[in-house]
């Protein structure tokens, strides 16, 4: 093959990847949520309006705020328990426009204050319902698209779908009244038009990162072994649960202390901005250094990040430091959403656990953090007001919390952790390495094996390049090759180029055809 061939398929590689818009539909479901709840982007939000109650205290605070993530934890639970007898969202056709239009429909009745008190809390309780069903088979179908494409596309379409829903978030903040509304209740229902379109894609196979019909069929194997037993994949997770849950609970704390913001304001705008650059700098350094996105990764960069918003409120209190820490709040929340989305797939990808365990029981937590951190906002709401608390005792207690809790989730090792050997017997790399088939032509694992150090001591590949040679054999990405041998992206593919270079050979489908 000519190098000018060679660059024109590299092109058309480049452009497959970009063009396909459907494939960054996550970025409107993510949008959404940001809009409706963590920014308030949308003026009228209910529970925000108290002054139709008349009394406005910790419990409507926490009623009109914390309701609705309590409705998407028990839909995710129901999702969860219900897949063992009724399988994936994604076996259902019908949940591909459901889901999307009652977490459209979920939106407007969100902001719809009326005279009648109790009929604006009926509407208010008919929205949250919707807005649990709707969006918690919509993270969890999205997630299961993300365990099915190879991580290569995960790891840019994640990062860019962040970004990309964080621009959404800016440009709504430039709109007034029924306008940013309707718009922002159209974004889920583009979102299911995108997943629609999208898992035509990647309905037939089982996972990209598992070539040919008996690999397939060994991850398939371990996706039911999971799916029999709950119990077993929750004692897997280890300490990353309480994590996730934790984190999501200061994250939640930390934005409450700026006194409401006026979206157009440019300090505003400034965090949106701040979220795009903090998203882009945290995406790059977990794909491209010798790590695994982990629990401990995740709490390497957020910790600091939220000490930081903290100690930010004891320095200046909650005029310039409340800003600073609804700043790192929002920030980290999106570069957070970043990491789990990829997070939950790797798992998912080893056989761990189903797609729907991994993002349905990721996203539980997510969210029980979310709410806890609205119940504490509004336990401490009588108590800052009269004094019998500050802010500065607050941000201390928490800082101590985050210390304590990062010590114990950096000290697990194995929780949620990407394992290419499968150290479970039935996890799906286990069993594919047993099955050693790929694209289709079977061999036992012995032979696979045997042929593979074959070539590798006739081309005379060293004993690096013979283990990256191995994984690419068995159709694995770049990416994954950096994860299974803990190496930076850059050594994977410079080894994989100076493998294809003394083989003969021009892309992956042509080493996998030269090893059958």
């Amino acid at each position: 093959m000519s190098s000018g061939n060679r660059q024109e398929q590299g092109i058309a590689r480049m452009v497959a990847r970009f063009t396909p818009l459907r494939r960054f539909g996550w970025s409107f479901l993510l949008a959404w949520v940001f809009c409706v709840f963590y920014t308030e982007v949308v003026e009228g939000y209910t529970g925000k309006l108290g002054v139709w109650l008349g009394a406005y205290g910790s419990f409507e605070l926490l009623f009109f705020t914390g309701f609705p993530v309590f409705m998407s934890v028990v839909m995710l639970v129901a999702i969860v328990l219900g897949e063992k007898r009724f399988g994936s969202p994604t076996e259902h056709p019908s949940l591909f426009f459901v889901a999307p239009v009652a977490t459209a429909l979920s939106t407007p009745l969100l902001f719809g204050i009326t005279g009648d008190v109790a009929l604006t809390v009926a509407l208010f309780v008919f929205g949250a319902v919707l807005t649990g069903f709707g969006s918690g088979f919509m993270w969890v179908m999205w997630g299961e698209y993300y365990a099915r494409v190879s991580q290569e596309d995960g790891e840019f379409l994640a990062p860019a779908s962040a970004i990309f829903s964080a621009l959404l978030v800016l440009l709504v903040s430039a709109m007034d009244g029924w306008i940013a509304l309707a718009f922002v209740t159209s974004l889920p229902l583009l979102s299911g038009l995108c997943f629609y379109l999208s898992w035509k894609d990647v309905g037939g196979a089982a996972t990209a990162e598992h070539s040919g019909a008996s690999e397939q069929k060994a991850y398939n194997d371990a996706r039911n072994l999971a799916k029999q037993s709950l119990v077993s994949v929750l004692a897997s997770m280890g300490r990353a649960g309480l994590g996730i849950l934790v984190a999501c609970l200061f994250v939640c704390l930390l934005g409450t202390f700026w006194p409401a913001p006026d979206k157009h304001a440019p300090e505003f705008q400034a965090v949106l901005l701040a979220s795009i650059a903090f998203m882009a700098v945290v995406s790059f350094a977990s794909t491209v250094g010798p790590r695994r996105i982990s629990i401990a990764f995740l709490y390497r960069w957020m910790c600091p990040a939220l000490v930081m918003g903290f100690v930010a409120l004891i320095l200046f209190g909650t005029g310039f430091g409340g800003y600073w820490a609804f700043l790192v709040s929002i920030a980290a929340r999106f570069a957070f959403c970043v990491i789990t989305q990829l997070y939950f797939a790797r798992y998912a990808v080893a056989g761990k656990a189903t797609a729907v365990q991994s993002y349905g029981l990721g996203w539980i937590f997510v969210h029980l953090g979310d709410f806890l951190g609205v119940l504490l906002y509004a336990g401490l709401t009588e108590p800052l007001g009269d004094g019998s608390l500050s802010v500065v005792q607050v941000a201390a207690v928490s800082i101590a919390v985050l210390v304590v809790v990062t010590m114990f989730v950096l000290n697990d090792t194995k929780s949620f952790a990407f394992d290419q050997g499968g150290s479970r017997d039935g996890s799906a790399d286990a069993l594919a390495a047993r099955s050693g088939e790929v694209d289709g032509r079977e061999h036992s694992g012995a032979e696979l094996a045997d042929r593979i150090r074959e070539l590798a001591v006739h081309f005379e590949l060293t004993p690096r390049e013979t283990e990256v040679f191995e994984l690419l054999a068995r159709g694995r990405s770049i990416p994954y090759v950096r994860d299974a041998l803990v190496i930076s992206k850059e050594t994977a593919a410079t080894h994989a180029k100076h493998i294809y270079a003394k083989l003969g050979v021009h892309s992956r489908q042509e080493l996998i055809d030269l090893v059958h």
